[in-house]
């Protein structure tokens, strides 16, 4: 089994990642809990993470904590001197194969979780050389086994949906602009690009939200997108633009599943 299994995208728009559906994370979660791969103590290692402010990839020593329940990275792997740079709660964090034909390293993870009242992206791709897809793949089984022996790993499975989406300014008014969109845990964050650590902006959701396909645009709304669909909530109702039919329908099905979750 590859990682970089192809993903249709003749559609630039397209959903590219379902975590639930997708063939790589139903093969790796059905192994995953079938084996009961437990790891205990503590793993570490290095690999490379997408540096916040530079952009460019940097090595850095990672340890899964059993104690704390963290997943910490540090500037070095010696502790002499070492610098501890972040800490991720394993309690609620969620965590992506991503695809490689969007990002820019193959053999890469995305870990999303909260930081104060936002939520924070890494990413991080193989150290190593030989087996780069083994390694990563090592990481991704060590992070749901944390998980799993915390009680959270089902849970945590709740990367929707991922995709480039067309969206406009606050009621629709003004041009429309391209952004990196990911619905996660009961919320749809937006990006202004794909690789940003923080989103610029959020609409978390409740059951009482309205989402459906728009078959006339208002007046004040800007002519772009062939297909687009809202979603009313109480504090506005928000226009988002795809490039096909398919993909709309795919959106607003994926919103609709969050909803039902919110209901039980």
């Amino acid at each position: 089994m590859s990682l970089n299994t192809p993903i249709d995208d003749s559609d630039s728009l397209k959903i590219r990642s379902l975590s639930v559906t997708d063939d790589r994370y139903i093969k790796l979660e059905e192994l995953f809990f079938r084996k009961s791969l437990l790891i205990k103590g503590v793993k570490s290692g290095t690999l490379l993470k997408k540096g916040k402010e530079r952009g460019c990839w940097l090595q850095r020593h990672f340890m899964l904590e059993r104690l704390n329940n963290t997943l910490s990275y540090y500037d070095k792997a010696s502790t002499a001197g070492q610098k501890l740079l972040g800490q991720v709660d394993l309690r609620s964090c969620y965590v992506l194969l991503t695809d490689e034909k969007i990002v820019d390293k193959p053999n890469c993870l995305h870990i999303l979780y909260p930081r104060g009242k936002q939520m924070r992206s890494i990413y991080v791709c193989a150290n190593s050389v030989r087996e780069p897809m083994k390694e990563i793949i090592e990481w991704y089984y060590a992070i749901r086994s944390f998980q799993t022996q915390l009680g959270y790993a089902r849970n945590c499975v709740q990367i929707v949906y991922e995709s480039y989406l067309l969206k406009t300014p606050a009621e629709g008014k003004g041009a429309w602009r391209r952004r990196w969109c990911i619905l996660v845990a009961g919320r749809i964050l937006y990006y202004k690009s794909i690789m940003d650590a923080f989103p610029k902006g959020e609409v978390k959701l409740s059951k009482e939200d309205k989402c459906e396909k728009l078959h006339n645009l208002p007046k004040h709304i800007k002519s772009g997108p062939d297909y687009v669909f809202t979603l009313s909530t109480k504090r506005r109702t928000y226009y988002w633009g795809v490039a096909s039919e398919e993909t709309c329908t795919q959106w607003i099905k994926g919103i609709d599943s969050v909803q039902a979750d919110l209901l039980q």
